[in-house]
């Protein structure tokens, strides 16, 4: 019997000997871990996820049960996490986790909702197209993209940090990264693209008449009508690019991916790409605008390393403090603070039994914010990345952001790319000034990113 079905009290309802039993000795677990399964606890969480996790971490620790739509095990810190990405992995389910949410509506049969051999094998199926091999396709249109977006900022006018890297890796992940050439379908595209975007996002899994899953819904099915022939033509030309890696792709009988799988694999990616590295973009230019001792050191190394020439990815090693400063933003602001998954058999954990079939979410953001982490979590630190800090050094062990263990982000690469093409371009270009008359605050849900963050982009003479 799913624990999801579990209320606060007997009887469970119908059903044998055996799953009754199941279902008491599940309830009996989930009643000693500390927490509550008030239905209050959905609304506390979505009105303020920051609050919700700082108060319930402090009130029951590391491990505390909650109720969003269904109950559920939050799991935090170090130990939790090793536990989730390495030790007891296979305990939990991406498959069954993000099952529960319109994500999987949207996004079926693509690698996050798979598990296990399935999982694997698609995982070396994308890793060519969005590993080095589908970054060297694609940089080259990436700096293009930022080469444009930033050569007439200088207007006197302040850009809001999230619009204007959203809108510009919307067009990388719409041309660079999956390597459509869309031309003057790119403007018609993008709505439906956000559609499909927002729709995901949705907290309520339920397809309700014209409500955001719906509106994705009917979004997806265009999509897939207007990539089916772009699939076809890519099969006929070179393989260059991720969907040109994809359209070529044969299995060990020599057969090409289903157009629809193509698809899939290619919105997924598409997603993982524009989303959240908007996100994590709006981060780095709101926090360079407001810590301008970062700006200037990142601005000289970047002049020394690169002179006018353009970013390359052998440039990662010498760009150093360029690598603290996006380290310490995936740190302190986390593109999404909270993840999915359900158990699959029960897992010990601090002392308490979470049952099979509960679901568990983990928090990149808590656990990022926790001294058992990070010394001084709340505050924005590059520095604490610096090797020369020996001992003292910030873990990258303990940076969930793109998450852990054999099935790290498969954009974690692309991503970092784009950033550094991003701060490199900017930074040698202007001096960003954080616009005095807005209040900046900040979104947690569905995606964590700066609001009213005005900066200013003065040109360097």
């Amino acid at each position: 019997m799913d624990i999801n079905t579990i209320r606060e009290s007997i009887p469970f309802g119908a059903g044998d000997g055996q799953q009754r039993d199941e279902a008491l000795r599940a309830k009996q677990h989930l009643d000693r871990i500390p927490g509550s399964l008030n239905h209050r606890e959905l609304y506390e969480m979505i009105n303020n996820p920051w609050r919700y996790l700082h108060e319930r971490y402090e009130r029951y620790g590391e491990v505390f049960k909650t109720r969003l739509i269904f109950p559920a095990v939050w799991m935090l810190g170090p130990e939790c996490n090793r536990t989730i990405f390495q030790t007891k992995r296979n305990s939990f389910s991406y498959e069954k986790g993000y099952g529960k949410l319109a994500f999987a509506h949207l996004f079926e049969r693509s690698i996050i909702l798979m598990d296990g051999e399935e999982a694997a094998e698609t995982r070396a199926i994308l890793t060519p197209a969005v590993g080095r091999l589908g970054i060297r396709d694609s940089q080259l249109k990436v700096q293009q993209i930022w080469d444009d977006a930033t050569a007439n900022l200088d207007d006197g006018q302040p850009r809001d940090a999230y619009e204007f890297s959203h809108n510009t890796t919307f067009r990388v992940s719409a041309t660079a990264l999956t390597g459509l050439e869309l031309g003057s379908e790119l403007a018609e595209m993008e709505p439906l693209f956000d559609a499909l975007i927002v729709g995901s996002m949705q907290s309520l899994p339920w397809k309700i008449p014209f409500s955001p899953l719906a509106r994705g819904l009917k979004a997806r099915r265009e999509l897939f009508e207007r990539l089916r022939p772009r699939i076809v033509a890519a099969r006929q030309g070179e393989p260059v690019g991720m969907v040109g890696l994809l359209a070529h792709y044969r299995d060990e009988d020599g057969n090409h991916l289903p157009l629809d799988v193509v698809i899939n694999h290619l919105l997924l990616l598409f997603w993982a790409g524009y989303d959240t590295t908007a996100s994590a973009g709006s981060w780095c230019v709101h926090l360079l605008a407001h810590h301008p001792e970062w700006q200037d050191r990142l601005r000289k190394e970047a002049f020394e390393v690169l002179g006018d020439r353009d970013f390359e990815l052998g440039d990662v090693g010498a760009l150093e403090q360029l690598s603290w400063f996006i380290r310490e933003q995936e740190r302190h602001r986390p593109s999404i603070i909270m993840f999915s998954r359900e158990t699959v058999e029960d897992v010990e954990i601090n002392g308490y039994t979470i049952p099979k079939g509960v679901s568990v979410m983990y928090s990149p953001y808590m656990s990022h914010h926790m001294p058992s982490c990070f010394e001084r979590p709340n505050v924005f630190d590059p520095g604490r990345w610096d090797p020369a800090l020996g001992d003292r050094q910030a873990k990258a062990a303990n940076l969930i952001g793109f998450g852990g263990g054999p099935r790290l982000c498969l954009g974690r690469n692309f991503a970092l790319m784009q950033l550094r093409v991003m701060m490199t371009t900017l930074l040698r270009r202007y001096t960003l000034e954080p616009d005095q008359r807005t209040v900046p605050t900040r979104q947690g849900l569905p995606m964590h990113r700066p609001v009213d963050s005005g900066v200013y982009f003065r040109r360097i003479q």
